[in-house]
């Protein structure tokens, strides 16, 4: 069935984008042009054009067929603000000016220019065309601009040159090269500094220059055009303004920055606190296991929602057990009710299932869906939603920590379906964003005091602000399958989802038999432990993607990586305060902060905050990897050598390419086993000297990890750490932000020399051992003043 609606979806598309070029603008002429204050409204002899600000750099247009016609939005929180605008009309054009952009409609062809303060044009959104199924629209490019985002793809960073989907799509054992995944998200930004969002959810695409070099060409299916030009200085403010949008991430649990064990699938309690003895037995740090479908029994059960007591006799009690353990449990959901299911029948009964145009209101049933024969939960429903929050809430008294939402694009779909809230051609695509709203608001109604952890398969533009941590679906494991994933979750920071990651290891094995290849799992890991989620996943027939049950000395590599892991706590969950804070991604492709051109389509490298740089080794049998840099200075996190430009860099099996931005304070905490055993009290501060005299900026933050309310309440620390220095004399400052508890201990670590000499601003005890300065912070802004040999 989904084979057959990608067809469709195909002959939609396939129009050329090369007719935007021409002078085809189906509004046909200027009329008036009529502002009130907070709108510019032009209307043409066949419809209308809308436009409002709601930045002084975010502006929405809309094309209208009628002037009093709302778009709704599935995606789009924000209102307009009070930006205060200039109104200019002329005989040749009509303009409405901010503080930060000109935007300028052009009254002989009715487009629509942005202009920027030194009066480039930034973009030009040209030849509006409607059809009695369709609607299209241009945006002129420079011909050599990049472009980044479209939600998740297995192709290279920069999209030009692309035709892209924006249709929900499973593709199972997929690799590097497989264009359109399970995610569609219909935002670019340009590396020129800016964004264009889309804001309709049906099912639509991008020709990404290219049937024309200075075209970038939407089509859509169905609904209005209207978009959003998303201005800024950089990269960062425009995701910054395009997550204002569409909303943040909340804080996460911390726990969910620690490892996470998964598999398909565990099928009893023994076999699960087996995995969980065995790991903590073997001094890996875990916080949470994962339960596939086998906690219900059987695939052919799906819809069920209740544990399998033959294999789980005591839920509650084995929750309990684990967490007393340290351990989150996880378990899958599916809204794909089968004929078998102990549900189907109060579903039928009940309405609750999707039908389409031929057997309204009864269900639609896939009959050859993989589990066995199957109708859809119409999750537009509100009594639908009800129905499955009720399961949800029973288990989350039992102890259930978090949800895990499997096959949600739909995975098997038809042009067919009827959903409460439109046909599938206009609802498809925001089928699990509003699957995981309902769990959001379920949370926020009947446990207020809880965050939020939903691992979503599929979503749409805004799934960020429901607090998802989605995963880039079934993966090949293979090297092809890795060389997938940086582009992948790159993509998906930018397009304000920062816990995109993978099933750490790879899912599948497509035709082959293979056991397992220490290297692939052992490149893997090293490169997972610096993703947003550290979760391995495998179908696990012949396999397990658990580090305990390979050879010691597989094990005992991918355990250094997720001791380190731990030990960066405390930077990895500043950046998920920065990320909840600013939408910043917590993985950033390696021109976010600079725009050289030769770092626009690096596929290999990422930046994991902003002061480090990660570079996984994803070729087989490489050992050395030729790393390019950033502008400045980058220290070796391994060999403590000093890089600039590119450089070819020794990379064995052991050994991961990382690397710390010169004057880089890097916040870590001491080796724990479990995230729980952080308690914000002691730090460890690592400072990278470099050469160069530059002024750095490191933050640290802290709350307990818990609480939803923190940063309302207040409840959390929060120092900035200021470096600055030359040779072998450098000076940090610690300034606080806010702070709950002042008295802190530092250790203060300058790898690779040695101190000679130190000086506080104000009386502090300390200690110097070699390269270490311990000390005692009680709080109140302080310098330091070091020498070192």
């Amino acid at each position: 069935m989904i084979k057959r609606f990608l067809v469709q979806v195909l002959l939609i598309t396939s129009v050329s984008f090369t007719v935007l070029a021409q002078n085809l603008n189906q509004l046909n002429s200027f009329k008036t042009s009529v502002y009130d204050g907070k709108h510019l409204l032009i209307a043409t002899t066949k419809g209308y054009i809308e436009i409002t600000a709601f930045a002084p750099d975010v502006i929405r247009v809309t094309y209208k067929t009628t002037p009093n016609k709302t778009v709704k939005s599935f995606s789009t929180i924000a209102k307009p603000g009070r930006v205060r605008m200039q109104y200019i009309n002329n005989n040749f054009v009509t303009i409405l000016k901010t503080s930060l952009l000109k935007v300028v409609v052009n009254k002989k062809d009715l487009s629509v220019s942005f202009i920027d303060l030194k009066n480039d044009t930034l973009s030009k959104a040209f030849n509006y065309i409607q059809t009695a199924d369709s609607s299209a629209i241009g945006f002129h490019s420079d011909g050599k601009e990049a472009f980044y985002g479209g939600g998740s793809k297995a192709i290279d960073l920069d999209k030009r040159g692309q035709i892209l989907q924006n249709y929900n799509q499973a593709h199972w054992d997929y690799k590097f090269g497989q264009t359109d995944l399970n995610i569609s998200i219909p935002f670019l930004i340009s590396n020129r500094k800016y964004g264009i969002y889309m804001d309709n959810a049906a099912k639509s695409s991008f020709d990404v220059c290219k049937s024309n070099p200075n075209v970038l060409g939407y089509k859509v299916s169905s609904g209005p055009v209207s978009f959003f030009f998303i201005g800024g200085e950089s990269v960062d403010k425009v995701v910054y303004n395009y997550t204002q949008l569409t909303g943040r991430q909340p804080l996460p649990p911390r726990w969910a920055l620690g490892y996470i064990s998964s598999r398909y699938g565990y099928k009893s309690e023994r076999e699960v606190t087996n995995v969980i003895d065995k790991t903590q037995a073997a001094g890996i740090p875990l916080d949470a296991v994962v339960f596939d479908l086998f906690w219900y029994k059987a695939d052919t059960l799906m819809g069920n929602h209740n544990w399998y007591r033959d294999s789980f006799p005591d839920p509650q009690k084995m929750l309990h057990n684990y967490l007393n353990k340290g351990v989150k449990v996880v378990t899958i959901s599916e809204t794909y009710i089968t004929q078998k299911s102990e549900n189907y029948k109060t579903t039928i009964k009940q309405h609750l299932l999707t039908p389409d145009y031929i057997t309204k209101p009864a269900p639609h049933i896939f009959k050859d869906f993989w589990a066995s024969p199957a109708g859809l939960l119409d999750i537009f429903k509100p009594e639908a939603q009800q129905f499955y929050w009720n399961f949800y809430k029973a288990r989350i008294k039992e102890g259930t920590a978090g949800w895990w939402f499997d096959l949600g694009e739909p995975e098997s779909s038809s042009d067919s379906l009827r959903f409460a809230a439109g046909p599938d051609s206009k609802v498809h695509n925001v089928y699990a964003l509003i699957w995981a709203k309902t769990a959001f608001d379920g949370y926020r109604k009947d446990f207020p005091a809880s965050r939020i952890l939903l691992l979503p398969r599929s979503g749409y533009a805004g799934m960020q602000r429901y607090s998802v941590f989605p995963w880039s679906g079934d993966i090949d494991r293979s090297f092809e399958g890795l060389k997938a994933q940086i582009p992948i979750i790159t993509t998906m920071g930018l397009d304000g989802v920062g816990y995109m990651h993978m099933d750490a290891g790879g899912f599948t094995t497509g035709q082959t038999k293979l056991k397992g290849d220490p290297e692939l799992y052992s490149r893997w890991l090293e490169f997972a432990a610096f993703c947003p989620v550290m979760r391995t996943h495998a179908d696990a027939t012949n396999y397990s993607p658990e580090p305990i049950f390979w050879d010691d000395n597989t094990r005992l590599r991918v355990t250094k990586y997720i001791k380190l892991r731990y030990q960066l706590l405390p930077y990895n969950y500043t950046l998920a305060y920065t990320n909840t804070t600013t939408g910043r991604p917590l993985m950033m492709p390696l021109n976010y902060f600079d725009d050289s051109k030769q770092l626009s389509n690096i596929n290999d490298e990422y930046l994991w905050g902003e002061h480090l740089l990660v570079a996984p080794v994803i070729i087989k049998g490489q050992t050395v990897k030729k790393v390019i840099f950033p502008k400045g200075e980058w220290i070796g996190f391994n060999d403590l050598e000093v890089y600039k430009d590119s450089a070819s860099v020794s990379a064995p099996l052991d050994s991961l390419p990382l690397f710390v931005k010169a004057g880089s304070i890097i916040t870590m905490t001491a080796p724990t086993t479990n995230t729980s055993q952080y308690d914000g009290k002691s730090l460890i501060l690592k400072y990278y000297m470099g050469n160069a005299n530059v002024t750095v900026k490191s933050q640290w933050f802290y709350d307990n990890g818990i609480d939803p309310k923190s940063l309302v309440k207040r409840q959390y620390d929060l120092v900035t750490f200021t470096s600055t220095g030359t040779g072998n004399e450098h000076y940090i400052s610690i300034k606080p932000e806010h702070l709950t508890t002042r008295q802190k201990k530092f250790k203060l670590e300058i790898p690779g020399k040695r101190v000679r000499r130190v000086k506080f601003s104000n009386r502090t005890k300390y200690t110097v051992v070699g390269n270490e300065i311990y000390f005692s912070w009680n709080g109140r802004p302080l310098q330091i003043d070091i020498k070192t040999l």
